[in-house]
This record gives C-alpha cells, sequence and structure tokens, in this order.
C-alpha cells in the first residue's frame, strides 16, 4: 500500500501559525486597568514653605469657603494640616475665596481657590 500524500500550502500554514501567535502574545499582555480615585468633599491640605513642605500644626485652627452671596462654609482642621468640608461636593462647580484662621479667629491667610478642584494645597 502506498501513501499518498497531498501537497501542502506553505503560506496558509505560515500564515495559521502567524495568528496563533499573536492571539498567545494578546492573551499574555493583558492591559492594566487604570484605577481613577477621586475625593467626594473638597480637601484643603496646609503645609509649610519649607523645603521639606511638612504640613503646619494646626490644631484649632479654622477654614472658611465664601462665594459670592452665600454664607461661608466653615470647617475645623486637624492636627495633620487638613481639613474637609462635608458640604462641599467635588469636582467644585465654583471659584471660592479660601480664608484660613487661627486658634484665635485671626485671619492668617487667603487665597483663591478656582473651580474644578478636588482639593488644595495652601502654601504659606
Amino acid at each position: 500500500m502506498a501513501i499518498i500524500k497531498k501537497p501542502v500550502n506553505k503560506q496558509a500554514v505560515m500564515a495559521a501559525k502567524a495568528l496563533a501567535a499573536k492571539k498567545a502574545k494578546a492573551a499574555a499582555t493583558r492591559k492594566k486597568r487604570r484605577v481613577r480615585q477621586t475625593l467626594d468633599r473638597f480637601i484643603v491640605v496646609a503645609i509649610g514653605t519649607n523645603a521639606t513642605g511638612t504640613p503646619k500644626d494646626t490644631a484649632g485652627w479654622t477654614a472658611s469657603l465664601i462665594r459670592t452671596g452665600n454664607p461661608p462654609i466653615t470647617a475645623d482642621f486637624d492636627e495633620f494640616g487638613v481639613v474637609r468640608f462635608p458640604t462641599v461636593s467635588t469636582l467644585t462647580t465654583v471659584a471660592y475665596l479660601l480664608t484660613l484662621n487661627d486658634e484665635n479667629g485671626n485671619a492668617l491667610r487667603s487665597f483663591n481657590v478656582p473651580s474644578g478642584r478636588e482639593f488644595f494645597v495652601a502654601r504659606f
């Protein structure tokens, strides 16, 4: 009995191998999902202007956000130089005037905060 060989289309075999290699590579290199973290409330961080940028000791301090024609929104700093405004959602839609007050109620510094922010870093 004689074995009959069929002619092989070498181009088709090479194309199939290339396709299989491409699929294997695509399965091996999955795209990383980009995680986007957003803050739900507006946050201000008070830091010093020294070279290390360490947070200020803000025990007893307050911050006020003022928008024209509206009453000020006031919140207290924690001891790490961070204040969270629980009633201001982010991204902010309007510009604010931010005023930082010390433990005696004296205004230390004011900043203009533009709209479209999740947080603001007050360097002074």
